[in-house]
């Protein structure tokens, strides 16, 4: 895990691009750690930690797709038990709006369709809220850069600010921002009272396919006292994986 050196550098070891607002938003779009840009499949383990130190793992596969203005991700849950066999196809427009979400329970038949999901709801209990879980557009928010760092283990970062416009999930944000590998390594969430409420941390990136991944991340509910660590394996990019992002695979679980 990184950690930022508390010495500044000038600003001009960043070029000056990052200081215009155009730019600043690119960047940050570029550097969702849930969103690298191109479609990807991934298994994933969920370990969720209460604050009694109980824990609950979590399985699902993940599929995403990006087309016609929109990332599809496909989310099809294998542990535990009680949730092996519910899926979730998620549509969400890459230039703003509602996601589109269908959803198939194991005790279910039916599809459900849900044409809104409130951002501050948990996802499937996790830390994470399901507007943690989306990309996020970065017209959403207004951005300031506060300041250019180096990293402990080299390169340069810097800290954004991130007010947010529309779908204000919290009321402030600091994102922590690898230049280099041009990815967001910590975010520190913050309620309108100005309270510190979560704390996002990449625990592992590494390069996958020439893109900086990040194949470990943590989120802390500082108010619950709990924990929710995302462990993403078997990473492939630039896959074809519409037989899995489609209704027929949320349907039947049966790739088409």
């Amino acid at each position: 895990m990184k950690k930022l050196l508390f010495f500044t550098v000038l600003l001009n070891l960043v070029p000056h691009i990052w200081s215009s607002t155009p730019e600043l938003k690119e960047l940050m779009r570029q550097s969702q750690p849930f969103d690298r840009g191109s479609p990807l499949s991934a298994s994933v383990d969920a370990l969720i930690t209460s604050k009694k130190g109980k824990e609950t793992l979590m399985k699902y596969n993940m599929y995403t797709l990006r087309g016609d203005g929109k990332i599809n991700v496909m989310i099809a849950f294998s542990a535990p038990n009680s949730f092996d066999g519910t899926r979730i196809l998620t549509s969400v427009p890459e230039e703003g709006g509602v996601p589109g979400v269908s959803i198939k329970f194991k005790s279910f038949f039916a599809i459900m369709k849900i044409p809104f999901v409130n951002s501050d709801m948990s996802f499937f209990g996790m830390d994470f809220n399901t507007g943690d879980m989306n990309p996020r557009n970065a017209a959403f928010d207004t951005y300031t850069l506060l300041e250019t760092n180096v990293l402990e283990e080299g390169g340069v970062g810097c800290i954004v600010e991130a007010l947010p416009l529309k779908e204000k999930l919290y009321d402030r944000i600091l994102h922590y921002v690898d230049l280099e590998k041009k990815i967001i390594f910590k975010s520190e969430m913050y309620n309108k009272k100005g309270e510190l409420i979560k704390v996002m941390e990449v625990l592992e990136c590494v390069p996958i396919q020439n893109i900086w991944t990040a194949t470990q991340v943590r989120m802390q509910d500082l108010k619950s006292g709990s924990n929710t660590v995302l462990t993403f394996k078997s990473v492939v990019y630039h896959g074809d994986y519409s037989s899995y992002v489609n209704e027929d695979f949320l349907k039947t679980g049966e790739p088409q």
